[in-house]
């Protein structure tokens, strides 16, 4: 009973060992792809589809206008097309999205593309606030805008005319100073133009909870969505890795059922690799959470003081964090330096999280080798000695595809799988002790004889 359990343990162990590594790729191809991004993009798009069919234009840009903002992406790539599906930001609040639409529909936020403001303002109406009132805010702020860059465009001008250099100095001084007057100018009418949209309380606090509504299904659908392609990812790896490493199930269960040093080796390393995929399932702190803990000037009464309120929240990028932080400590002396700190604190985190995981796989995958099962062929000529792995898989196939088949259940399964196993073994060799235990106890004078056949004439 316990030889089959063991079998069935190191057969799991092998299972759950490739199934971690496949769970690495996968999760290594959707931070490069932005997989939770780009169906947040999606969601989003199609979200603003279904708020107004026939008003909203370019659904896509103005989507992807939201996700890439300075607020919500700490991405610092260029928007090249090439890469700019890594801006978008991976989470968002729905209050978030919706102050920057309304950013957009009253021109405090220029898009790349002016039809954007349209699009915005044409959501907004369909959420129930007034036309008008957005489009008089947005002359507003671009009114005052176009007013203030024309006058420094004029003064440029105007100082580079000066021929005299001690001249020019003093002219741009005094420019300079008109400049930041005539600015003061253009924050006093953006405040007036969001007086007046603000003046709509009734109409915005009606159209953000209709807002809310949809995208708290598109949330839930893109997570949906999230989990399907991770889902087809993993299929793709697990046959990578059953081909790739010849990994034939008939092989792999005929080595753990008659090879008793090899089974017993693996059945050693079942509670360490357990212990391993419990790191990597279990929920863990975030690299800004460990950072923010670590942070050395937190000990400082000031910044403690100044920080004390400010919570790391699961969907929080480095920016916003940082912008957080930064607007705390603006009263703090000194607080380029802690602000500084934070951000070397961050830096040594990640890296040290990096070097910790790599270090646990490398301790694993040593202990697992000394096991006597060669996970990755050593030999040039693969597992079974044929070649290059297409001629030396002739004649596994089947197996193959099986393994493929089992590994693409997912880690989880097989890291359950493995928990059940390893329990029920102490279970029933507690029984088998426990058996054992009374049966040398019990004196044979006792034992209950077994009674004699009943004869039966015929």
């Amino acid at each position: 009973m316990l030889d089959s359990l063991d079998t069935l343990i190191a057969f799991v162990l092998i299972m759950l060992v490739v199934s971690l590594l496949i769970t690495i790729a996968v999760q290594v191809v959707a931070a490069a792809l932005n997989l939770r991004g780009l169906n947040l993009l999606n969601g989003l798009s199609n979200t603003f589809i279904l708020i107004a069919p026939d008003v909203v234009r370019d659904t896509k840009e103005l989507a992807r206008c939201v996700l890439k903002g300075r607020l919500l992406s700490d991405s610092f790539l260029p928007d090249w097309p090439i890469i700019r599906w890594w801006r978008h930001t991976t989470a968002i609040r729905p209050d978030e999205i919706f102050d920057s639409i309304h950013r957009i529909a009253i021109a405090k936020k220029i898009p790349d593309d002016e039809n954007l403001r349209e699009s915005a303002q044409g959501l907004l109406v369909a959420l129930g606030m007034d036309r008008q009132t957005l489009k008089d805010a947005a002359d507003e702020i671009l009114g005052a805008q176009k007013t203030v860059q024309d006058f420094a465009d004029a003064a440029t001008k105007a100082v580079q005319a000066v021929g005299d250099a001690k001249v020019r100095d003093q002219v741009q001084a005094v420019l300079s100073a008109a400049t930041a007057k005539i600015g003061t100018y253009e924050a006093q009418a953006v405040a007036v133009a969001e007086k007046a949209v603000a003046e709509a309380a009734a109409s915005i606090d009606a159209a953000y909870q209709k807002f809310q509504y949809w995208t708290s299904i598109c949330q839930e659908r893109v997570q949906q969505w999230f989990t399907m392609h991770t889902r087809v990812i993993t299929i793709v790896f697990a046959f990578v890795f059953a081909f790739g490493l010849q990994l034939d199930t008939v092989e792999i269960f005929k080595l753990v059922s008659s090879n008793k040093a090899v089974r017993d080796k693996l059945v050693a390393q079942s509670a360490a690799v357990t212990s391993q995929a419990e790191k990597a399932f279990r929920d863990s702190k975030s690299v800004l959470q460990k950072a923010y803990d670590a942070w050395p000037d937190k000990t400082d009464p000031a910044v403690q003081t100044a920080v004390a309120s400010i919570k790391v929240e699961p969907n929080d990028t480095r920016e916003k964090l940082t912008d957080r932080i930064k607007t705390a400590l603006a009263s703090v002396p000194n607080n380029e330096a802690h602000l500084k700190s934070f951000n070397d604190t961050i830096d040594k985190t990640a890296t040290d999280t990096l070097k910790e995981q790599a270090g646990d796989y490398n301790s694993v995958k040593a202990d697992f080798d000394n096991t006597g099962f060669e996970l990755f062929p050593k030999s040039d000529q693969g597992r079974w000695g044929r070649g290059m792995w297409w001629k030396g898989s002739h004649g596994h196939g089947w197996g193959i595809i099986f393994s493929a088949g089992l590994l693409s259940l997912g880690a989880p399964f097989w890291y359950n799988a493995l928990k059940n196993l390893t329990s029920l073994k102490s279970t029933v060799a507690q029984n088998i002790t426990k058996q054992q235990d009374q049966d040398l106890k019990q004196p044979d004078g006792d034992k209950p004889k077994t009674p004699p056949p009943t004869v039966t004439q015929s």
